[in-house]
């Protein structure tokens, strides 16, 4: 008799650690697609993460598009680059038809980070530096909701707005039509509660 409740006791467990999982996991979703593209091209202070399909390219596009609109001398931040990434990498890879005096004159590289964690410390050092109070963060949407806990919570006090960059080859409001669309966000939330929980516990 015991044992039969402690079976169905273990089932009840399951199934709503299951339930609260998967409704949490709906909310995650529902915030990586909340984040929008702030197209204030007035903030001259720009931050890209690199790690995703084209983040750099597509993160550079939208800058030289901003300057095209304004004339504004940006600080630009592409952080984790890598080590042995130079500007000279960066020209190479986005070609000749791309501004190079972007490059030349307003970009910084931190080949540092090898994470999000680090590539909020890394940020953090260089907004220092700069005297920096606000800036527009570059990274995909999917990446996005880790990347804004981990910048604010060691930023707390400066202003971050987002820029997402929409990849093609996920459709995050049509997750379950893909199995790797689901996957990707179901790694991006366990990588979240990771984060958050580390946060909370340890406070870094």
């Amino acid at each position: 008799m015991l044992l039969r409740i402690f079976k169905i006791f273990f089932i009840f467990l399951l199934t709503s650690m299951f339930t609260l999982f998967f409704i949490g996991l709906n909310n995650f979703k529902e915030k990586i697609l909340s984040f929008t593209k702030y197209n204030n091209n007035g903030i001259p202070n720009i931050v890209i993460l690199t790690g995703g399909t084209n983040r750099i390219k597509d993160g550079l596009k939208i800058i030289d598009n901003f300057k095209k609109q304004q004339k504004i001398n940006f600080k630009i931040l592409v952080s984790g680059t890598g080590i042995g990434f130079t500007k000279r990498s960066l020209k190479t890879k986005l070609g000749p038809n791309f501004n190079h005096q972007l490059i030349q004159c307003c970009i910084d590289l931190d080949n540092v980070s090898k994470n999000t964690f680090t590539n909020a410390r890394e940020t953090f050092k260089w907004v220092d530096k700069n005297n920096i109070k606000e800036f527009i963060l570059i990274t995909s949407n999917y990446h996005m909701p880790r990347a804004i806990l981990e910048f604010n919570n060691i930023m707390p006090n400066l202003k971050i707005y987002t820029y997402v960059i929409i990849p093609k080859k996920h459709d995050i409001k049509n997750w379950f039509s893909s199995y790797q669309t689901f996957s990707l966000v179901l790694l991006e939330y366990c990588k979240y509660i990771i984060a958050n929980l580390r946060i909370k516990i340890f406070s870094i």
